[in-house]
């Protein structure tokens, strides 16, 4: 099966070949009236198809595929310039036309020609075609004396900016799928980044997330001189709500609790899930007085809740632990001297709250 990039490369290759056929007919129709050979416009058709059907193997084989310019842009540019400069050559009386046609060639090379290719292709074809035309000298001429000349040239004309549209509308169509690939890939990102730093049931922070405001929030206390706390909160008996309710109803728990623990702290601080079913705080220019008041509040706030809501007989409550940092001590180590305080709530009877000595 092909890769999406190599059926881009493929369809845009294959509307170059329809081209040629629709640039030819304006030869055939020159060729019908007697302007011109019937054998120009079938040594061009069998040049092009010739030339177009190579690229189009040379593609689907996934041989370009590792070339610098996979779609092979700048040689099927050439070739089709190259072709329109052996028409002048094979039919000088309708040069007109093959200086038209050059344009289209060189509008698909809008699709990944650079600012340099275009500079190159500019100069090659200024000479290429000047070359031709000084050879070719007075033979250069446009059919235009009869009526019949005449409506092919208008009609031919029509044609050529046909084709420009086409070209126009694919590049459109390709830009507006690079535009929807790259809205996909910022929502992918930003659902990447989002899951990176928060917690995928509870939406709060993660433990990582944590970890770098805990470390953030060490480094400016030792600039500045300020201080700051951190808390683990557990959740009390939660696998006894697990095995009686099932896992689904402990999800809904600790969704709850994650919405109650934010909303009985203060903008400035911080909540994340640590895992399971322990959360952490990280609560900035706290002192000793102020502390075991806000925690306490927090602990109230989880045990009056009508968590009967979520089950019937449902009850919930927490204990914590809690220590503030030390000045020189790392985020480690004050996590902890807040973990041994949690362990001593437990000791202690759940359902309270201890704070490590500083």
């Amino acid at each position: 099966m092909l890769d999406p990039k190599t059926r881009i490369r493929l369809r845009t290759t294959a509307l170059a070949g329809i081209d040629y056929v629709v640039g030819i007919l304006s030869l055939f129709a020159y060729a019908a009236v007697g302007t011109i050979s019937y054998a120009v416009p079938l040594k061009i058709l069998l040049a092009g198809l010739i030339f177009n059907t190579i690229f189009l193997a040379a593609i689907a084989s996934g041989s370009t595929r590792h070339c610098r310019d996979p779609s092979l842009t700048g040689m099927q540019v050439t070739a089709a310039c190259g072709i329109n400069l052996v028409g002048v050559l094979m039919a000088p009386q309708v040069t007109y036309m093959f200086i038209a046609n050059i344009f289209v060639p060189l509008a698909y090379a809008v699709l990944h020609f650079s600012r340099r290719a275009f500079l190159v292709a500019w100069v090659l074809l200024s000479v290429a075609w000047c070359g031709v035309l000084w050879l070719l000298g007075a033979e250069v001429g446009i059919a235009v004396s009869t009526r019949a000349e005449q409506t092919i040239l208008m009609g031919s004309l029509v044609l050529v900016f046909a084709r420009f549209i086409a070209i126009n509308a694919e590049v459109s169509r390709l830009r507006e799928r690079l535009h929807v690939k790259n809205k996909n890939l910022a929502d992918a990102t930003a659902r990447l980044a989002e899951l990176a730093t928060h917690d995928e049931l509870t939406g709060i922070w993660n433990r990582r997330k944590f970890m770098d405001l805990l470390q953030e929030e060490r480094m400016r206390a030792e600039r500045t001189g300020s201080g700051f706390c951190v808390a683990i909160v557990d959740v009390d008996h939660f696998k006894t709500v697990n095995d009686r309710l099932g896992h689904g109803v402990g999800d809904v728990v600790l969704k709850a609790l994650a919405a109650l623990l934010q909303n009985s702290m203060r903008a400035t601080d911080r909540v994340a899930r640590f895992g399971g079913e322990e959360f952490t705080f990280l609560l900035v220019d706290y002192n000793e007085n102020a502390l075991p008041v806000a925690m306490e509040r927090m602990r109230e706030a989880v045990e009056r809740h009508d968590w009967q809501r979520i089950a019937p007989g449902l009850a919930v409550t927490v204990s914590a632990g809690v220590a503030a940092w030390r000045w020189g001590e790392s985020t480690g180590q004050v996590l902890n001297r807040a973990d041994t305080a949690l362990y001593e709530a437990k000791n202690a009877g759940r359902n309270c709250i201890r704070i490590a000595p500083n």
